[in-house]
């Protein structure tokens, strides 16, 4: 009786160690010759480094990226590339840096997208005609905004990408 009282348990007791492990964070320790890395899977998508120079916490999402977080216009009727964009926020001696980013197609010519940002943005910083590609960048003290729109296999692909520091 005592034997099958202590397998019960035991079976209980693992039951409720694999349930545990399914919830929450999970976290795990990499050593490396320059020294230990914390990784630590959270809700929602997030994935946080932690070293010994600092903190870099990874939130991907499926959903597109805003205006406002992106800080440039997004091209009307460009789709979202699904999984190119997210946010990375890192701390490094009490200072965060926050990237977010993400890439659209159309399938408008490149002339008129380039046109249109030219309208939003004024006069790229660069532009090429072979490839065809153009790219303003905005910046000041605390942040950097890049836009890119380039001809990729018949489409229009525009990438932005909006650094910050706090």
């Amino acid at each position: 009786m005592k034997r099958l009282l202590a397998v019960v348990l035991c079976l209980g007791l693992l039951s409720a160690l694999v349930l545990l492990a399914g919830c929450g964070k999970k976290e795990t320790t990499i050593k490396t010759p320059e020294g230990e890395v914390s990784v630590e899977e959270g809700e929602g998508g997030t994935v946080t480094f932690r070293g010994e120079e600092g903190e870099v916490t990874y939130r991907a999402s499926g959903e597109a990226p805003t205006e406002e977080e992106l800080g440039a216009p997004i091209y009307p009727g460009a789709e979202y590339v699904e999984g190119s964009g997210g946010t990375v926020t890192g701390t490094n001696e009490g200072q965060e840096i926050t990237t977010a980013s993400g890439e659209f197609t159309t399938g408008d010519h490149i002339d008129k997208v380039i046109s249109w940002y030219r309208g939003k943005l004024g006069a790229p910083m660069t532009e090429t005609s072979s490839p065809r590609e153009a790219s303003w960048l905005e910046s000041a003290e605390n942040y950097i905004v890049s836009v890119t729109v380039a001809e990729e296999e018949g489409k229009t692909t525009i990438t932005i990408t909006k650094m910050t520091r706090k």
